[in-house]
């Protein structure tokens, strides 16, 4: 059973970026597939390839940082598309984080920009040998095969979106000690969308919507990477062309018809969440964690032990006192209630307006932000180990707690970011703003569950991008969503530290990329660096 191989997922060898070897001392090619608990291993490893960082345990790492932690795929993703946004900073020493929080990074190696780009890649790597290694001819397999594809996509949306022109390989191309070319953003934009739209076809042998066991992944997680490719061409294609926003509805919309909101918006973020029958009615596509099994400095255990000083809190035994956030942030979800709230308020003072404002008080001595002082500006409890079951306020220090990681799996793709790409998309179609009637009612359904009273019959880019703020927070795609919006790098909107100036200033448009690492440039001279670095 996959969920078995899961668990026992480990990456046992160390690799430079361009190895094209597999990625396990005890792969010998295409042979080895043919044993079905070595085949699901394998699929496991790359399933496993987001929330796992080495072979020996969650402090050792198979690439080369200076934090073992900080170099899990999805914290080095988060990291740099979050913290580099409006939505958090970091307080601690380390070179790159200091980079990151004041958008400061050069060509020179960042530990989170490179470990986004070699975890991408390997997870490419990882697929493309998986691919490479087996055929359609067994039903089951096909199935698997199928779901590596949608995996591999997401690594390469992923690389994409941050690095915009990655080296490129497939399973067609050799294994070996080979030196990848490079591709554009428009050819990689154009071979997600072939390639996902290929993997929704009638043809495909990925599973229908909702109907893989959860974690796998299905059509649902395909359509729901579509629907996100298209919402963001004009970024990777440098043109907007409004028929795209058509066909991102449809994506949204084939996710929509299968899976809905969860009654509870802070259960989806609890310990319990893979297993909370309501939760996964909006979960499309996660990244498992088990604080047993699947252990990691990373994902949801950062996200809570970073947001905390307390060994004692959010079901956790662990606080390192790292994240803040702004008041500026935090009114974006809580309005003017942010700058009259009191030092010491928790999150029930915050969850009466909005209950998605999952934010703090309790460890702050001073509501205004710094990147020295994690006891300045607000805290995130957005993530929270406890179960949705547990009695009590589930806020409160409880000092039986013994977990040192989080069991809460990440939520990649949900069903309300579909809702708010169909309702983007119209507004986009229709010029600005928009009285479509589901469009207006995806926005509405998602104030309903937040306890708001809304009263709209039309809705402005402004009002979404208000509610995509709101709904989307620490989800990891602030950075992408702000370029969506040009807000990233503009003058137009900044935030405390933006660009290292206090008060905030426009960037150099080419930070809307991260670098290549130096390391590849020097390995492989099909590679040329991306424009400003």
């Amino acid at each position: 059973m996959i969920l078995t191989a899961l668990a026992a997922f480990t990456l046992t060898s160390c690799v430079g970026v361009l190895d094209q070897e597999p990625l396990s001392s005890d792969v010998v090619g295409s042979d080895g597939y043919t044993n079905p608990a070595y085949r699901l291993g394998q699929l496991a490893k790359i399933y496993g390839s987001f929330n796992i960082t080495g072979n020996d345990g969650a402090g050792s790492s198979d690439i080369a940082v200076s934090d073992a932690g900080a170099s899990e795929f999805i914290r080095a993703w988060w990291s740099i598309n979050t913290l580099s946004t409006d939505e958090a900073k970091c307080i601690w020493g380390d070179p790159w984080v200091k980079e990151i929080v004041t958008n400061t990074w050069t060509d020179t190696k960042n530990d989170a920009i490179y470990a986004t780009y070699v975890r991408g890649i390997m997870t490419v790597t990882l697929a493309n040998n998986y691919l490479r290694s087996t055929d359609d001819s067994n039903p089951d397999i096909a199935v698997e095969r199928a779901e590596v594809r949608v995996l591999r996509a997401m690594a390469y949306w992923m690389l994409l979106d941050c690095f915009g022109n990655p080296p490129f390989t497939t399973e067609k191309d050799p294994m070996g000690a080979v030196k990848p070319k490079q591709i554009s953003s428009a050819d990689l934009y154009t071979w997600l969308k072939a390639e996902l739209e290929d993997l929704v076809s009638e043809e495909s042998h990925l599973k229908g919507v909702k109907e893989q066991v959860y974690p796998r992944v299905d059509k649902g997680a395909a359509y729901g990477l579509l629907a996100r490719l298209l919402v963001n061409h004009k970024t990777y294609l440098g043109k907007e062309d409004k028929t795209v926003y058509a066909e991102a509805m449809t994506a949204a919309e084939k996710v929509m018809e299968k899976y809905s909101l969860a009654k509870n918006y802070r259960e989806l973020f609890m310990g319990d969440n893979g297993q909370n029958a309501d939760a996964l009615k909006e979960i499309v596509m996660a990244a498992c964690y088990d604080a047993n099994k699947t252990q990691s400095y990373g994902g949801p255990t950062y996200f809570i032990a970073a947001s905390t000083n307390n060994n004692n809190n959010l079901g956790l035994a662990a606080g390192w006192a790292g994240v803040n956030v702004s008041t500026q942030f935090v009114s974006n979800i809580i309005g003017a209630a942010a700058d009259s709230a009191q030092l010491g308020d928790n999150v029930d003072a915050f969850t009466t307006i909005d209950k998605r404002a999952l934010v703090s008080l309790k460890y702050s001595e001073n509501k205004d932000q710094a990147i020295d002082a994690f006891a300045s500006g607000w805290h995130v409890f957005k993530f929270n180990n406890l179960h949705s079951t547990d009695t009590g306020d589930i806020y409160e220090e409880r000092t039986n707690l013994v977990e040192q990681f989080a069991s809460i799996d990440f939520p990649l793709i949900r069903a309300a970011e579909m809702y708010l790409i169909y309702a983007e998309a119209k507004t986009r179609m229709d010029g600005g703003t928009t009285s479509d009637a589901k469009a207006v009612k995806c926005i509405t359904d998602l104030q309903v569950r937040a306890g708001l009273n809304p009263a709209i019959s039309s809705i402005t880019l402004d009002n979404v991008f208000t509610e995509i703020t709101r709904e989307l927070y620490w989800e990891g795609m602030r950075r992408t969503i702000l370029i969506r919006f040009d807000k990233y790098v503009e003058g137009n909107y900044v935030w405390p530290f933006k660009g290292g100036a206090e008060s905030g200033q426009a960037l150099a448009d080419h930070m809307k990329l991260f670098p290549i690492p130096d390391e590849d440039l020097v390995a492989n001279d099909n590679l040329t660096q991306n424009v400003g670095y």
